[in-house]
């Protein structure tokens, strides 16, 4: 086997609650397939997830999460034999190990402390090839003095801060969502759809708070996520979509007047795209980081509370953030480390 037809095996997490990591590794597999097409890309998937429904790429079912399924997923590494193995958050450290005992090259993503913590952990650092931290360095922090020993005491490269990972944004809006072009239209997304804080729907909070924010000529459209069950109408000022294809996402975010996010992936991707951007923590390892965000003055932050949404909303589309951070494409980033790990014939 050619190393341009390497096997690459995609695990993230994935559950009925959030969707950011199999985006992610969907974004990073559809961006591998367009480069080298000859690369033979699989993802392991919880059964239970929307997303194992949807997967266009060859995909392995499990009951769980992988990282409770320690024997199946090493079962899955024996029989497969992955020349790349992405662990996006996920895994066991005894799962790397294995993943390396077979002769794999394995990369482990991370996007926050907790996270960050276990590609650090002494089971699971020496299997590593490459650690990919898509969070800011603002929010996380820089190396410490521990992390940098650990690294020290077993010869390995430091982690690579990727900042977001998303699609390069398209010059023209997508075809169905032409009658925005022109318009100060807002985007809104709470996240996968699952999110839910104290019993409250974080996608139907969303959408109460843009019925109220949208006009005729401040249309919204509202993403309701892949993960969410119940159904939510369209109006004459609120369009409502199941999930979009990231490179539409991040187009339609690229030419919005507003944004409207969960304090999760979409939040850093407006970030880098230099929105003006109300974010929400919908989960619990969402706080700290859209304050984080809020003190470099990148974002307005709100609760999940229609009437906070609504008053920072306003607040934004009176006084919009022009603030820019500068970054370079994550994208890129993690495509030129996969190039160098499976010594793939492009130079970027």
């Amino acid at each position: 086997m050619t190393q341009s037809n390497a096997k690459v095996l995609m695990i993230p997490v994935s559950s009925p609650q959030g969707i950011g990591e199999y985006m992610r590794s969907l974004i990073i597999a559809q961006a591998l397939q367009a480069k080298w097409p000859s690369l033979d890309i699989q993802f392991v998937l919880n059964k239970h997830a929307p997303s194992a429904a949807s997967c266009p790429f060859p995909t392995h079912l499990l009951n769980n999460s992988a990282t409770k399924e320690k024997a199946a997923v090493n079962q899955l590494l024996q029989q497969l034999k992955p020349d790349l193995v992405i662990f996006d958050c996920s895994g066991r450290a005894s799962q790397a190990r294995q993943a390396k005992k077979l002769g794999a090259k394995v990369v482990f993503v991370s996007q926050h402390q907790k996270k960050r913590a276990k590609g650090f952990a002494l089971g699971r650092l020496p299997a590593l090839d490459a650690h990919w931290i898509t969070q800011f360095k603002f929010v996380d922090g820089d190396l410490s003095p521990l992390e940098r020993f650990k690294l020290r005491l077993f010869k390995k490269d430091a982690p690579i801060f990727t900042g977001p990972v998303f699609s390069t944004p398209a010059p023209e809006l997508p075809v169905e969502f032409a009658a925005l072009t022109g318009k100060n239209y807002s985007v809104w997304a709470a996240g996968g759809g699952g999110h839910q804080v104290q019993g409250k729907s974080a996608t139907e909070e969303f959408y109460l708070a843009a019925l109220e924010v949208a006009t005729p000529e401040q249309p919204a459209l509202l993403v309701a996520g892949a993960n969410f069950t119940q159904q939510l109408p369209s109006t004459d000022t609120v369009t409502v979509v199941k999930s979009l294809p990231n490179v539409q996402l991040m187009t339609l975010l690229n030419q919005a007047a507003l944004v409207v996010s969960g304090g999760g992936d979409m939040m850093g991707q407006a970030i880098v795209l230099g929105k003006n951007i109300v974010a929400v923590p919908v989960a619990k390892d969402q706080p700290d980081r859209v304050l984080a965000c809020a003190a470099q003055g990148l974002i307005y932050p709100a609760t999940l509370a229609k009437s906070d949404i609504v008053a920072q909303c306003h607040k934004a589309l009176r006084t919009p953030l022009v603030a820019q951070y500068p970054a370079e494409p994550g994208l890129q980033i993690v495509l030129a480390d996969i190039a160098r790990l499976l010594a793939l014939p492009t130079a970027f």
